[in-house]
């Protein structure tokens, strides 16, 4: 977790405008968790697949421009395929929730880059409201 919060993000990530989150197994819920934060707090095209159902046909969006951050331990062969496209690969060295902290410092360094508050994503309302008094809980 520590290395997850301290360690410094590739600056490249920053200015790319598109980015596909990869899991695979239980992850791959964390990778959709990914790419929501993404879009929410970035306003970024983003998206997020199982490892290998990207790698048989959604890897044809990689290309310059682009980013590939694989939440979990890749299919063998899947970075290179995505680096052969000009896309930029990541590879999730940490532990896959790890990951997702680091996707989320991404989110709110494009966010920054862009003048945006993350804090208040666009179009989006709240959900939930609890109350304390009389009024009712939606």
């Amino acid at each position: 977790a520590r290395t997850a919060l301290d360690e410094p993000l590739p600056a490249e990530l920053a200015s790319r405008g598109q980015f596909t989150f990869l899991g695979r197994g239980w992850s791959v819920g964390l990778a959709h968790e990914a790419a929501l934060k993404m879009r929410e707090a970035s306003l970024s095209w983003a998206e997020s697949y199982p490892a290998m159902e990207y790698r048989h046909g959604p890897v044809s969006i990689s290309g310059p421009g682009t980013v590939t951050w694989s939440l979990d331990e890749a299919p063998d062969g899947l970075a290179e395929q995505v680096r052969r496209t000009g896309g930029h690969w990541v590879a999730g060295r940490l532990d896959p929730l790890a990951e997702l902290v680091r996707v989320h410092r991404l989110a709110l360094s494009v966010a920054a880059g862009r003048g945006l508050d993350p804090d208040a994503p666009r179009n989006l309302t709240r959900s939930v409201i609890l109350s304390t008094g009389e009024e009712a809980v939606r």
